[in-house]
């Protein structure tokens, strides 16, 4: 699954007060990006951690309830599984009947369009 990106708009600051001084750090620069594999945000900085929902950083907003953070869509332009196994060469030439699958993620004009190809290209070899 592929979750968003999401840049951070303005710099992002921590203000601590300790005994009547206020001490402003910088923990991530505009523009940072964030990124996750799992659909949780870890965001750690030298202070601590926090960890964020996807529609936790969409939703996210500084004092001036501005948004924090710009997102950016992943778009998958295509996604493939393919299975190889060697197979030995006392069946290389063996004819038995055999299964090509290929799983694809398409729209169904391009599907169209691979079983056009196959039909051209590959029917003529088996």
């Amino acid at each position: 699954m592929n979750f968003s990106k999401f840049t951070l708009k303005e710099d992002w600051y921590i203000e601590t007060k300790l005994l009547n001084q206020v001490t402003k750090e910088l923990v991530f620069e505009k523009g940072h990006l964030f990124e996750t594999e799992t659909g949780v945000y870890d965001i750690v900085w030298s202070g601590g951690k926090m960890s964020l929902t996807e529609k936790m950083m969409r939703e996210a907003e500084d004092e001036n309830k501005n948004p924090m953070f710009e997102e950016t869509i992943v778009e998958v332009k295509e996604e493939v599984k393919m299975t190889v196994e060697e197979i030995p060469d006392s069946e290389e030439y063996a004819v038995k009947n055999w299964r090509i699958q290929l799983d694809v993620k398409t729209t169904r004009a391009k599907l169209r369009e691979v079983e056009k190809i196959i039909n051209e290209m590959v029917k003529p070899i088996l």
